[in-house]
């Protein structure tokens, strides 16, 4: 008689390796965040980067759009915050994972020189980026208004 083969069993680790976990930080729980900001969706980073501008008393626009004479590519020609405060700053809030591949670094630079073109024609400042990570929480989000603007 034959013998029944045994079932190969996997060998598996008791616990998973402890590392940390690269994880997006989500809104706390008292953060209380809607989604909008002046009634048009936001993320929770445009969301924290707008209370800051309100809390400091700022002007803005939220989602504001360039005419230009042609549609860049692969790209919206709006910009995240336009800023009155000292002139005209145009601002873009960059969540970390869309605009972390060197790719989209290049795209982002050639929109911006793109922008800035047209833009500087009436007077404002350069496209500033703020990276997602500097808005990780309100507290956060209030120092970067507050070097921006100060």
């Amino acid at each position: 008689m034959r013998k029944k083969p045994k079932a190969f069993k996997y060998k598996l680790r008791p616990h998973p390796p402890k590392q940390p976990l690269n994880r997006i930080a989500g809104q706390a729980p008292d953060e209380r965040l809607s989604g909008f900001v002046h009634g048009m969706e936001a993320s929770t980073l445009e969301e924290r980067f707008a209370r800051a501008l309100d809390r400091r008393g700022v002007r803005y626009v939220f989602q504001f759009r360039v005419n230009t004479p042609f549609q860049i590519p692969e790209q919206r020609n709006e910009i995240d915050f336009v800023v009155e405060e000292f002139g005209t700053h145009p601002i873009e809030v960059d969540g970390m994972w869309v605009h972390k591949t060197a790719a989209a670094k290049a795209k982002d630079k050639l929109r911006d020189a793109i922008l800035d073109d047209i833009l500087s024609k009436e007077g404002w400042h350069p496209i500033v980026r703020v990276p997602g990570n500097e808005l990780e929480n309100q507290e956060r989000a209030n120092e970067v208004v507050e070097a921006l603007f100060s």
